[in-house]
Parts: structure tokens; C-alpha cells; sequence
């Protein structure tokens, strides 16, 4: 608290405009401040010992050493699903309860992983490519196989994956799935076929990646993984860079064993441009945009909003992701 005012800090590089933010806080009376990388040196003595809530976005790292600044922050927030720029165990130690907004984008994410599903099996990256270049030639990208004919393997089955699969039914695709964590009358009531994960590289045609970057996923599909797939087969990833190797993924793709990938996600965001990967007209890449719409983005907003004021008011929290801190405070 600051001046008798709750204070609530954002951080962030990727949004400008807070309008929304700061309409819903004032009603409460709350002050708002805004920080930027660049301006975090500076702004920490100022901010950091006062604010009672932060909000963190996509990004944005929320280290050990910020953390042990925030001596009155009652929560921190993710203004996202992800999570992983935040170190809960130092928050935990500090005694601040974490969260994220873990649903909001599932229609968004899941027709985007459709249309990238779509993209890269027509060869839109490649024909378009030779459109450009003056050239009109459709079968200079063939093979191409019917739609329906293909194997679609989700890694993971939470909401969007599940959103995923029936968006794809009226495709007539068989839909297979390795998520061993969820209920076995799950995978029945979407008509899909859980497998073990060999079994999910080895008939996949089209794989698409769903699950969270936990250090047990990361590099989840190398080299290894990638030569089990069926030769000819696409990889799609609306999920999380650091998922895939991108280098092995380059290999397999030049090699011509893996006939395309289309990513939302990389390792680094953004990415060298330089980077070999995104000049194969094998590979088609959006810049993270797969939760983009105006209606989520408010809703995103509008949400990261009520775990703050949640958080300060001491009320539940929609998840809390430190769940252990709850027994510290009072």
C-alpha cells in the first residue's frame, strides 16, 4: 500500500494500452502503476516494497531477487495460462500467493491450431511462396494427402486440445491422444483413442502439441521422437516453445523425414531472424498470436483483474498454484 492506496504493479512489454486495467481498479480505489524492462532498475525502490498485487505479463521474468522485494504483495498474477517467467518457489518462501488465468482463449487457440493443421498439409507456406515469385505451378508441392486420410496425435487433452478434437470430427480424421493424467471416459466421450506416447509418434500423420513447458516436457519431441513418426508426417505447436528442438526439428525437416512444421510458439520469442528454421518453406510461424482476439483479450483483462482483487481481498482464487503459502497466512 502506497499513500493509503492499494498499489498494483504491472509489468509489461507487450501491451500498451492498460485502459482496462486501470477502469477496473479505480472503481476500487486502487493505484496503478506500469513498468517496463527497461525502466525496472529504476522503478523497484519506487514500486516493488509498496505494491500489494502484480500482475505479470507474457515474458516478463518475475525472478527470485524481484520477489524479495515485494514486501507487501499479497499475489501475483499471470496476465496469461503460462506461468513460467514467475518463480513460485521464491513467492512461496515470500509468503505471496501465484495465479494465472487458465481459461480464456480456448476457442481462439483451438481454431488457430485447426488452421495451422490446415496450412502446412495443403502447403499454403510453399505455394504462396512461388506465387510470389512468379511462378504458377500446383503440383510442384506434392505429395499432399486428403484431410481426412490423416492420423491427427494431440499430446495432451485439456480444454483446448479437447476443443481441438471436436472442431476436427466434421474432418472425418481419426484422432488419437497420449495424456496419461486424464480420465480414461474422457478420451470416450470425444471419440478418441488414447495411446501410449510411442504409439502417438509412430501413427501420427499430424501431430499437434498441447501440453505445458515443465521441465519434464522440455525437448519432448527431439531427434529421437521426431525419426519414430511416420516418414512424410507434420508437427503442429500452439502450445509452448521448448516443447520441440528446434534444431533436431530443422534436421528431420531437411533430411525429409518430417515433411512440415507450423509453429505458434519458439524457443525464443522473438526469434533470430536469421534462424535457419524459419527459411525452410517447409515451416510456416505466427508470432504467438494464437490467444488473439478482442473478445479474449478482454476477457484476459478482465479476469487478470479479479485475481488481483481476489488476491488482496483475501477471497478464494479461481487456482491458486502455491496452494502450500494458504497454511502461512493468516
Amino acid at each position: 500500500m502506497r499513500n493509503g492506496k492499494h498499489l498494483v504493479w504491472i509489468l509489461d512489454d507487450e501491451w500498451i494500452d492498460h485502459s482496462i486495467e486501470r477502469e477496473i481498479f479505480q472503481k476500487k480505489g486502487y493505484d496503478v502503476h506500469v513498468s517496463r524492462s527497461g525502466t525496472l532498475e529504476e522503478d523497484l525502490p519506487l514500486y516493488a516494497p509498496y505494491a500489494d498485487g502484480v500482475i505479470v505479463q507474457v515474458g516478463f521474468p518475475c525472478d527470485a531477487e524481484l520477489i524479495e522485494k515485494l514486501d507487501s504483495c499479497r499475489i501475483i498474477t499471470a496476465s496469461s495460462v503460462g506461468y513460467n517467467t514467475i518463480d513460485i518457489e521464491a513467492a512461496t518462501r515470500k509468503g505471496i500467493k501465484v495465479t494465472h488465468v487458465p481459461e480464456f482463449c480456448t476457442e481462439e487457440v483451438s481454431d488457430h491450431t485447426i488452421a495451422h493443421m490446415l496450412t502446412i498439409t495443403r502447403r499454403f507456406p510453399a505455394y504462396n511462396k512461388q506465387v510470389m515469385n512468379g511462378h504458377w505451378d500446383p503440383m510442384d508441392t506434392l505429395p499432399i494427402q486428403r484431410f481426412c486420410n490423416h492420423t491427427v496425435g494431440l499430446l495432451g487433452f485439456g480444454k483446448i486440445a479437447r476443443r481441438v478434437a471436436e472442431k476436427l470430427k466434421p474432418f472425418g480424421v481419426r484422432i488419437i491422444s497420449y495424456a496419461p493424467t486424464a480420465p480414461k471416459e474422457v478420451f470416450s466421450n470425444y471419440t478418441v483413442e488414447a495411446v501410449s506416447f510411442e504409439q502417438l509418434l509412430k501413427q501420427s500423420t499430424l501431430l499437434s502439441l498441447h501440453v505445458p513447458l515443465r521441465p519434464e516436457n522440455r525437448n519432448i519431441i527431439s531427434y529421437k521422437q521426431l525419426k519414430m513418426m511416420p516418414k512424410g508426417a507434420f508437427i503442429v505447436n500452439t502450445s509452448r516453445g521448448g516443447l520441440i528442438h528446434e534444431e533436431d526439428l530443422y534436421q528431420a525437416i531437411v533430411e525429409g523425414h518430417i515433411a512440415g512444421a507450423s509453429l505458434d510458439v519458439l524457443l525464443n520469442e522473438p526469434p533470430d531472424p536469421n534462424d535457419p528454421l524459419l527459411h525452410l518453406d517447409e515451416v510456416y510461424v505466427t508470432p504467438h498470436s494464437g490467444y488473439i482476439s478482442d473478445d479474449a483479450l478482454a476477457e484476459l483483462k478482465e479476469k487478470t483483474c479479479q485475481n488481483i482483487i481476489d488476491g488482496i481481498d483475501g477471497r478464494p482464487l479461481v487456482k491458486t498454484l502455491n496452494p502450500e503459502v494458504l497454511n502461512h497466512i493468516n
